[in-house]
């Protein structure tokens, strides 16, 4: 009778936890992966559905995402995150807001968003910002990317280019 009892307990509490719909998303911001990603929600017109992110593993609540496919497909989906770095004594603290976020991303084998910066001096003189905006964003995914116009070449794509 009590494992009887533990099997039911195990079934449930598996189902409970199984309510989540995941998606293999691997967020880089200056081509650093950042685990200290926070506060990162899809936000769809006013409402706001929280994410679960660890590296590689993106999980929203099945509910939400539900909700997210039966509403009105008119307005867009921005997934909005917030990126935690310790400079000398001071926490900065940078909010993005990714314009274009896909539900599909979820359905894909992987999907990688690359974050720029653009008040870094690495990144300020290769890639144009956003417009209103500090930073930029590209991404890639088995059935293609989506790359923005940058300025000038990388050190590694003028590499690439001086060897054709």
């Amino acid at each position: 009778m009590r494992n009887i009892i533990l099997i039911i307990i195990f079934l449930l509490s598996s189902k409970i936890l199984s309510q989540n719909k995941e998606g293999n998303i691997i967020i880089t911001i200056d081509q650093n992966v950042h685990p200290s990603l926070s506060n990162m929600y899809i936000l769809k017109g006013e409402k706001k559905y929280y994410i679960s992110y660890f590296p590689g593993k993106f999980v929203i609540k099945e509910s939400d995402y539900l909700d997210l496919l039966s509403k009105d497909n008119s307005s867009s989906l921005k997934l909005v995150l917030s990126s935690n770095s310790q400079c000398k004594d001071d926490l900065v603290s940078k909010m993005y807001e990714i314009e274009d976020f896909k539900l599909s991303w979820l359905e894909q084998p992987y999907v990688i968003l690359y974050i720029y910066n653009t008040d870094n001096k690495n990144y300020k003189n290769i890639y144009k910002p956003l417009q209103g905006k500090s930073y930029t964003y590209d991404y890639e995914y088995p059935g293609g990317t989506m790359k923005r116009t940058q300025k000038t070449f990388t050190k590694d794509q003028k590499k690439c280019q001086s060897n054709n």
